[in-house]
């Protein structure tokens, strides 16, 4: 059955299509009855508006967007990004507006952000002077960057250098030589490279503790992880089959620490008995798991917070590049000693 159109809620009604547009767009315009009239009329043929076409009328969506460069598949998995998009949803409550996620498409963010009906995006883990951001800023198009590195635009992070360091300095002082680190998928060569933002900055904070400890830093015990549980449970599972033999594990994030607690259980390894672990992020779920999660803390939903509001603001034309920087800090449990 093909959609009803305003014309033919006009004939049924016995006005113009103008009219019709009127009553869902501007009804003061008209009589209440003429109003109750077409609406009766649009709800009896199952008429909606199309929100696009509005979009273009009012021009705006009232939709923020969220970009990150990985696959949805792998951000629904990871509860970082459930916590983060917490705070963001809370400021589009207070707003009314909705909220988009957004992924690569065919591999391209820039092709994602081109087609994304929002008025504004925040962009997750990129930095400011990436080569498929730099569209957004000629098309005057608002963005806020979180955990990554920005100049001109707002920003939203956490002290990850810093906080990485606590972590690790914290093993080290422990009597620690035989420490893994799972970090994001970034090849060390490319650690002083500005478009690798977080990752990069949290595998500084742990070469900073080995260095200030007069401790060798070794690349091979530095191994590149997928961000999620899968990734962890591989990265320390493959180091371990290798004959790597740890006593200490460094996650860049959470989920990758559960991935380790996974593959740990499954070769009788004891945390931390055996291997202490530390985590980053402090997601929900780490104080719940069994042993809990020894990790460093950062205050997710408030970055997601603190990003929309910033994004609001600058879609209120009130531009801002406030450069916010949260304090994060390390939380011992029960995988450490």
């Amino acid at each position: 059955m093909p959609r009803a159109t305003i014309t033919d809620i006009a004939r049924q009604a016995g006005v113009s299509p103008t009219a019709v547009s009127f009553a869902f767009n501007n009804p003061s315009r008209l009589s209440p009855s003429t109003v109750e009239r077409i609406l009766a009329v649009a709800h009896n043929l199952g008429y909606t508006p199309n929100p696009l076409s509005r979009a273009l009328v009012a021009g705006h969506t009232g939709m923020l967007g969220v970009i990150v460069p990985q696959t949805m598949h792998t951000i629904f998995a990871n509860p970082f990004f459930a916590t983060l998009f917490q705070g963001i949803g809370g400021i589009c409550d207070q707003h009314n507006m909705g909220m988009l996620t957004l992924s690569p498409r065919e591999e391209s963010l820039e092709q994602a952000l081109a087609r994304a009906p929002v008025d504004g995006f925040i962009i997750v883990g990129l930095n400011e002077q990436h080569h498929e951001i730099l569209p957004l800023r000629k098309r005057g198009i608002p963005f806020v960057i979180v955990d990554g590195d920005a100049e001109t635009a707002p920003a939203v992070n956490s002290d990850d250098e810093q906080s990485t360091y606590a972590a690790a300095a914290h093993l080290l002082k422990q009597g620690h030589r035989e420490v893994l680190i799972l970090a994001f998928e970034t090849p060390s060569r490319h650690l002083d490279n500005v478009f690798y933002g977080v990752g990069a900055r949290r595998t500084w904070g742990y070469q900073r503790a080995f260095a200030e400890y007069g401790v060798h830093w070794r690349e091979t015990w530095l191994r590149p992880t997928h961000g999620s549980l899968e990734g962890g449970a591989q990265s320390f599972g493959v180091a371990w089959d290798e004959g790597y033999r740890p006593t200490a594990v460094l996650a860049a994030s959470d989920i990758i620490a559960l991935g380790v607690l996974r593959a740990a259980r499954q070769r009788g390894i004891q945390i931390p008995a055996d291997v202490e672990l530390i985590g980053y992020d402090d997601i929900p779920v780490a104080e719940l798991v069994c042993p809990a999660l020894s990790t460093v803390h950062q205050p997710i939903v408030q970055k997601g917070q603190l990003a929309g509001e910033l994004l609001v603001a600058a879609l209120k034309g009130e531009i801002h590049p406030e450069q916010i920087m949260l304090e994060a800090r390390l939380v011992l449990r029960e995988t450490t000693r």
